[in-house]
């Protein structure tokens, strides 16, 4: 298969193997005299310039951040709500409603939430659903602004719109490339996210690095693994999506419950390096469901949550002792963990507990020392002396953008044989089981002309109806993109251009060819260079217009079932106003609008006029007495066919309609909600 790949994708797919081989045979040692990767010498730099691609303004911005001391992260007066707030009329009458969506529900699910975060591993614990989450999606700027109210500074000033553009985040569910080794992962962070400044010695010195502290030495070069391939363990893809972060060496690393799905021994190994990486000069943030006691005990900060309001935010030797002189009395050799979560249980259930609770840290020293912290951070009266430290440079390349990302989409493709192979193999039964149904067409009148025309119909919804197995991986890699563009991986055209280029391009032209080579010469249609020709460019278009709607559905859901049935839909649609299953002047006047929208029509227009144009069709069992012009056939079907112009026009309909759903894909991705 990899031979049927155009040139320009080979040269793609090869540089990546020859970057990925160089990469593995450089000498360790070589990588780490090449730049200084101890970090105690990097925290002892005066300051680190950190570049960093703004793609809402298609800029780069410079900002200098203090290398010599972790970021300190405030906030203050956190609200948030969500639903729509629905105001009465005084114009109108109202009734009462029972309306079942969801979105118009209005609820608040944070309550003056103030705090401080700084060096140290800083927890946000309490019971599910008191909105331990939503808390760090906000922090971490991952949340919708709509309804959200308070203040969050860094080291005292407001973040910068590139603020998620340099602290790292990792999500709750791991989001990586399965097909992609760890190594392949982590050099693709790598590649797109550190500055066109840093060389690849640099950052090949970086990732190898990060897979010697995080422990990933024996599987660097194993794939991730995906449905249909075996992979890492859960403990080493947790530990990737980490290093794919850490690959920018944030001073703030944000994480959703780090140990969901891990067992407890992996873990604690999680949990301990995160530590690690904390003692080093780094704030961690993460919310944790329940941790053991050895997890725990690595904490240095830690906010209790419930029902969406603060309960105690202060360091952990001080929890047993707060709670204490509320009443409530922890075990020996208990969990305080499991101590104070068993109290916010309790306090979602009661009302009365929950108020009892929130009074008595609002007038705790400790809410006031936490407040008076905060305060002093507070800086923003500096905010124009910070803004003058930004400077707009150049904006890295697109081209850089879409060499990686179209490297890794091909090499994506290539290597998922539940697609690559399954579409070539596909293509090729199907091909021969239209050459063997429609064998060597005769060229009589009957069954001739009928036997054409179904073959043709066939073909055209075979190959259109195809291209709905793009749906799944679409939806897949739909998550991956609202992560990596939330990250600041690339920008949305760079996704949208590489997934066209080196995705449904060749993964729709190779199968295509093959059905074409198959299947045109087995039937007996007319065997000319330039009708094969327009035969084989036909096929193609109308896998690209299907593979089209299936990306641009798939921005539109995230149910594969409701995505497959949408696409089911519109392809009978258009396939009933064909022409072909019943003659479109016979249909009523206000259905018959829909043939100038069916793709199914204009492709087998073009196929129709290709196979029947200056064609004679004899008499049964006469084959020297021929009245029958294939002229005929096309005007009982209404088939426009005087001129050239006739047959590309449809063809040329058929490409502006590829084109516009292409550009509806596009504009959906750019209004696509990117944040939770």
């Amino acid at each position: 298969m990899i031979e049927s790949v155009p040139c320009c994708f080979l040269m793609c797919f090869r540089q990546w193997d020859l970057e990925t081989l160089n990469n593995e045979t450089i000498e360790r040692e070589t990588l780490l005299s090449s730049i200084s990767i101890n970090t105690t010498t990097e925290q002892d730099d005066t300051a680190q310039n950190i570049i960093v691609p703004n793609h809402r303004t298609a800029s780069v911005s410079r900002v200098s951040i203090s290398a010599d001391a972790a970021a300190t992260l405030s906030f203050h007066d956190i609200n948030y709500f969500i639903g729509d707030k629905i105001e009465p009329s005084k114009h109108r009458l109202n009734f009462p409603s029972r309306s079942c969506l969801k979105s118009q529900e209005y609820k608040q699910i944070l309550f003056n939430i103030s705090g401080i975060f700084s060096n140290g591993m800083n927890a946000i614990l309490g019971p599910t659903g008191c909105g331990k989450s939503s808390l760090l999606d906000i922090l971490a700027d991952r949340k919708d602004q709509h309804g959200l109210s308070g203040r969050i500074l860094v080291d005292g000033l407001p973040r910068h719109p590139s603020f998620k553009y340099i602290v790292g985040y990792v999500v709750q569910e791991d989001i990586f490339t399965g097909t992609l080794t760890v190594r392949e992962n982590l050099l693709f962070s790598a590649n797109l996210r550190l500055p066109k400044t840093v060389s690849t010695l640099e950052k090949n010195a970086r990732v190898l690095r990060i897979i010697t502290e995080l422990g990933l030495e024996s599987c660097a070069d194993t794939r991730m693994g995906t449905d249909f391939l075996r992979g890492v363990s859960g403990g080493e893809k947790k530990r990737t999506c980490i290093g794919m972060e850490l690959v920018l060496s944030p001073k703030i690393l944000f994480l959703d419950e780090p140990t969901t799905g891990l067992d407890a021994s992996t873990a604690n190994n999680v949990m301990s390096y995160l530590k690690k990486l904390s003692d080093e000069g780094r704030t961690i943030v993460f919310s944790i469901h329940q941790p053991r006691y050895s997890i725990f005990k690595l904490f240095d900060s830690v906010i209790f949550m419930c029902k969406g309001e603060c309960v105690y935010h202060g360091p952990i030797n001080n929890i047993e002792t707060y709670f204490s002189t509320l009443g409530y009395q922890c075990k020996l050799h208990d969990n305080p963990t499991d101590f104070v979560l068993d109290i916010l249980i309790d306090a979602h259930r009661t009302p009365e507990t929950l108020t009892k609770l929130n009074d008595a840290y609002k007038q705790s020293s400790m809410h006031i020392d936490v407040l008076a912290r905060a305060q002093q951070e507070d800086n923003t009266e500096n905010q124009e002396l910070f803004q003058s430290t930004i400077v707009v440079e150049a904006a890295q390349a697109l081209r850089t953008e879409i060499f990686y990302v179209s490297q890794r989409t091909l090499r994506n493709a290539l290597r998922n044989p539940a697609m690559a192979l399954a579409q070539v193999v596909v293509s090729i039964m199907i091909g021969f089981l239209v050459g063997l149904v429609f064998y060597d067409l005769k060229k009589t009148t009957d069954p001739g002309i009928q036997d054409r025309l179904g073959t043709i119909f066939f073909i055209v919804v075979n190959q259109i109806f195809s291209s709905m197995s793009a749906i799944e991986p679409l939806l897949q890699e739909r998550v991956l993109f609202l992560h990596e563009y939330a990250s600041g991986y690339y920008r949305i055209q760079t996704f949208f251009i590489a997934k066209m280029v080196c995705d449904l391009f060749p993964m729709r032209a190779i199968p295509s060819v093959l059905f074409s080579v198959i299947a045109y010469f087995m039937t007996g249609l007319a065997r000319t260079s330039g009708q094969f020709f327009v035969f084989l460019v036909t096929i193609f278009m109308a896998c690209v217009f299907g593979s089209a709607t299936c990306f641009f559905i798939s921005t539109l859901t995230t149910t594969f079932s409701v995505a497959l049935i949408i696409v089911v839909l519109i392809y009978v649609g258009m396939m009933v106003f064909s022409g072909f299953l019943i003659k479109l002047t016979s249909m009523f006047n206000w259905l018959s609008w829909i043939q100038w929208i069916s793709a199914f029509r204009y492709a087998s227009n073009v196929l129709t006029i290709n196979e029947f144009q200056g064609l004679k069709l004899c008499l049964p069992n006469q084959t020297d007495v021929c009245p029958v012009m294939g002229e005929d056939v096309l005007n009982d079907r209404g088939i426009d066919h005087g001129t050239a112009w006739d047959l590309w026009k449809n063809f040329f309909a058929l490409t502006m309609m590829t084109t516009i759903v292409f550009v509806l894909a596009y504009i959906r991705l750019l209004r696509i909600k990117k944040t939770k």
